[in-house]
């Protein structure tokens, strides 16, 4: 199946959508790092999004390498189960294996126990690495010893030669300046797809609800932060790009942008690792509170 035989009966989603899929967001207040509306936006072009709506849910479906997959319904928890009958019922139209993708434990749980022929399958490479926003904003203990050791360098080094600022409509197009020469020739196709969708992202400011910030050095932006809010009590660092050559910039980015940005929320979510081994070390390497498990589900011989 491709998107455009979706398409024949669901909306694509568009620019126009994205207060409605904040709006439903925030009811269903969930902590997984897929079902946050710059995540979504960033990775559009790789995991295009259709929209089914109803009063008291709304269905977001996607197709990535022919599969039609659904997200968790997006609605307060007691429509939970009517969202996903109403899924199910999609699926058997069109005569598709029902998948799921990106469930949480507990969702994952209540559906296999609801479906007893559901199969589970724990993605381990999109295992979402949680952290307490403490620990980031002061990098304290021995486990975070190296860490703090370059950010104090970098403090050291360009002591009243580095401030942060909050985004604006003026400075962000100074990020998007930073961002064409920032590993414009890489040859890493998931690193340029990102780079594409970090474009989108931050030609979006101030239509979607992210808070971004940045640190100058010498007058120059050369690193910014874009995160927005998943829970009450915990944010999401959507973005994250440094200058590489510049040793602790990437642990000041992180710390002015909680401490400015979010210093009310308690954890952070600094999404998964895609599977790939050089970013796994790295979100290890600061000692995360806890992953949050995902997991992929379908029916036993396609039938549920």
């Amino acid at each position: 199946m491709d998107a455009s035989q979706i398409q024949r009966d669901f909306d694509p989603v568009i620019v126009d959508d994205y207060p409605l899929i904040q709006r439903y967001l925030s009811l269903a207040q969930y902590e997984e790092s897929n079902h946050n509306l710059v995540n979504m936006i960033l990775w559009i072009d790789s995991y295009p999004l259709f929209k089914c709506q109803n009063e008291n849910w709304l269905l977001l479906l996607g197709v990535h390498e022919g599969t039609l997959f659904i997200y968790m319904p997006l609605c307060r928890p007691e429509y939970f189960k009517e969202a996903i009958l109403a899924a199910k019922a999609i699926f058997e139209r069109y005569r598709l294996p029902f998948v799921l993708s990106c469930f949480t434990k507990e969702a994952a749980q209540w559906f296999a126990d609801t479906f007893p022929n559901t199969c589970l399958e724990e993605n381990r490479d999109s295992a979402d690495y949680v952290y307490l926003c403490e620990k980031l904003k002061t990098f304290a203990g021995k486990k975070l010893q190296k860490k703090r050791n370059h950010l104090n360098a970098f403090y050291k080094e360009y002591a009243g030669r580095w401030e942060y600022e909050a985004f604006n409509a003026d400075n962000v197009k100074e990020c998007e300046a930073f961002l064409r020469q920032w590993h414009a020739e890489d040859p890493d196709e998931f690193l340029q797809a990102e780079r594409r969708g970090v474009f989108r992202i931050l030609e979006l400011f101030g239509q979607i609800p992210y808070r971004g910030g940045l640190i100058r050095i010498d007058g120059e932006v050369k690193a910014f932060a874009i995160g927005s809010w998943l829970s009450a009590r915990m944010c999401q660092e959507n973005i994250e790009k440094a200058d590489d050559e510049i040793r602790g910039l990437y642990q000041a980015i992180m710390k002015e942008w909680l401490t400015h940005e979010f210093n009310e929320a308690e954890y952070v979510n600094r999404e998964d690792d895609m599977g790939h081994e050089n970013i796994r070390q790295a979100k290890l390497a600061y000692h995360p509170e806890f992953l949050i498990e995902k997991y992929r589900l379908c029916g036993k011989e396609n039938q549920l």
